[in-house]
């Protein structure tokens, strides 16, 4: 039996594909600023490997070693941050009067609640998919984010 791909599917597929594309020119004109030849950067789900061939920006090689795949349920990481899979509101604590969840500088482990974001009165933790040092906390408490938005810088441990 054959599958019946419809428009929709293709455009999430060109929206996904233009994404990327987007994340690996950023990269590139950051490695130019900074005169980095060669950059790699390997996570669990995806591999990223561009290299500049000259200093002539023409003469460039950008190869993609595998292509990203993420559950939407799961947080969202590319490159060193943890995304919000969910448009909302963004807190730190359970409550305004407990402490925080975590803070710059602490190392958490896989399943670890990092944050609560609010959405259609609902409360959705977002939990670690891998252990990490916190190394910046990017989202401001009780203040909305978008779906995507990065909400720590990280470093995997």
């Amino acid at each position: 039996m054959r599958s019946v791909l419809t428009p929709l599917f293709y455009e999430k597929v060109d929206s996904m594909v233009n994404d990327i594309k987007d994340e690996v020119k950023a990269l590139y004109e950051i490695m130019k600023e900074e005169k980095v030849q060669e950059l790699e950067i390997n996570s669990k789900d995806y591999s990223i490997f561009i290299k500049r061939k000259d200093r002539d920006e023409n003469n460039q090689t950008i190869q993609k070693k595998q292509t990203i795949v993420q559950d939407i349920k799961e947080p969202l990481v590319l490159g060193e941050t943890i995304k919000t899979p969910i448009a909302g509101v963004f807190y730190r604590s359970p409550s305004p009067s407990s402490p925080v969840f975590i803070n710059e500088g602490d190392i958490v482990d896989i399943g670890k609640t990092v944050c609560i974001i609010e959405a259609m009165k609902v409360m959705n933790e977002i939990k670690t998919t891998f252990k990490a040092k916190i190394l910046k906390v990017l989202a401001e408490n009780g203040k909305p984010v978008s779906s995507g938005q990065d909400l720590f810088e990280v470093e995997k441990v």
